[in-house]
């Protein structure tokens, strides 16, 4: 299967969901990846599907929500591969992105790390966690110039009781975030911005959010599929529909 390299511009937000493709290259640059691969995807061609991250991709149940979906409207015709790494941040992602991503020849890739990318445990710098996601996306690239690349910011966190002091450790999570956002802006790359709605509920209902990630770092199943799941089963839907939102992101 073959695409063309990614070329459009858009912001959506939908059902208090923030994805967007923003500050697109030039159209010289050709089709839309995203356009094509849905495209492809619906005619019945073979296509290879890797969730790539950290432990929120490794054990998100968003990931199974995601295979299912693709099974059910296209069975048969989706390899969908999980290749999250539990503990693992974007130095960890670059190691291992032969392996991980590019010997499955991807059609669809999803990347998140800025989690745990901001973890102090690993001492990085900002400019660091950037320039690796740059390493990943243009490797992606490399490989195969219409392979559609989507990028990730994850859950809010808290320092439960019961945890491991994820936001104390964390210290930076923001302007890691801030990394994959100006990425998207700068190198036209889709961006599923999960953290709005995490954050949204953090402030509006903390009780539901603590219960929704009980540990500090990692959202329940429960959580999972309410809050993270539905932005990218929006995107997966084509994102032209309103839907009704959530009663937890509001």
């Amino acid at each position: 299967m073959k695409f063309f390299p990614f070329c459009a511009a858009a912001a959506l937000s939908i059902a208090g969901f923030t994805f967007e493709v923003v500050a697109a290259p030039p159209a010289s640059t050709g089709q839309d990846t995203a356009t094509e691969f849905f495209r492809h995807l619906k005619s019945g061609q073979k296509v290879t599907v890797v969730v790539y991250g950290t432990s929120l991709t490794h054990g998100g149940a968003w990931a199974p929500a995601m295979k299912e979906w693709f099974d059910t409207r296209s069975p048969g015709n989706v390899t969908f591969i999980n290749s999250g790494g539990p503990g693992q941040n974007s130095d960890w992602g670059v190691q291992n992105l032969k392996a991980k991503v590019l010997d499955h020849q991807p059609d669809l890739v999803l990347i998140e790390f800025s989690f745990n990318d901001a973890h102090d445990k690993f001492k990085m710098p900002l400019e660091r966690g950037e320039a690796n996601l740059d390493k990943m996306v243009r490797a992606i690239q490399a490989q195969n110039a219409g392979t559609c690349i989507v990028l990730q910011i994850m859950n809010a966190n808290w320092d439960a009781p019961n945890g491991s002091g994820s936001a104390a450790h964390r210290p930076q999570l923001e302007a890691f975030n801030e990394n994959y956002r100006r990425y998207a802006r700068e190198h036209g790359v889709i961006l599923l911005d999960h953290y709005q709605a995490w954050n949204r509920l953090k402030s509006a209902n903390p009780k539901q959010f603590q219960a929704f990630v009980p540990d500090g770092t990692h959202p329940n199943k429960e959580g999972s599929l309410a809050i993270t799941w539905p932005a990218i089963k929006a995107w997966l839907e084509g994102a032209g529909v309103a839907r009704r939102p959530s009663p937890f992101t509001e």
